[in-house]
């Protein structure tokens, strides 16, 4: 895929949608309580979901610059629960998950880097805000679009 396509795709994604609902309506208006619901404890919650994309996209990033991150830190941070759900814990999520989707954005844009392992993120993306959507039907959320 060529760099122009992806970053199209990659914005797209996040504002229109593509074949799915935007990824930004998938998230806007959950209530803490919601975001942090599980179907079971063994599942896990939206919150758990987007805190993985962030994970992520925040991986290559660092990828990008050459800086990996130890085993660890993938450990603990690849499906982090919230530690209180509260409103202001929900925004600064929903604000990381917002500026991360801008900073990859960024990186896609600058020719100075590989989209090698960039546009492997599109389809991880696509397919966990599905879950998210999934979470929000069991919980009985009206559907986005």
């Amino acid at each position: 895929m060529d760099r122009q396509t992806l970053l199209q795709l990659w914005n797209e994604a996040e504002t229109k949608g593509l074949w799915h609902a935007p990824w930004s309506k998938s998230l806007s208006g959950l209530t803490p309580a919601e975001a942090a619901w599980k179907p079971s404890p063994q599942r896990h919650s939206i919150w758990q979901i987007v805190n993985h994309m962030i994970f992520w996209r925040e991986h290559e990033l660092r990828n990008l610059v050459g800086k990996k991150p130890d085993e660890s830190e993938i450990n603990r941070r690849n499906w982090e629960e919230p530690n209180s759900p509260t409103d202001g814990a929900w925004s600064a999520t929903l604000a990381r998950f917002a500026e991360t989707h801008r900073q990859i954005a960024e990186a896609i844009a600058n020719e100075k880097n590989s989209i090698e392992r960039l546009c492997y993120l599109m389809p991880h993306d696509s397919y966990h805000v599905g879950q998210a959507m999934y979470v929000r039907a069991l919980q009985g959320l009206p559907p986005i679009e």
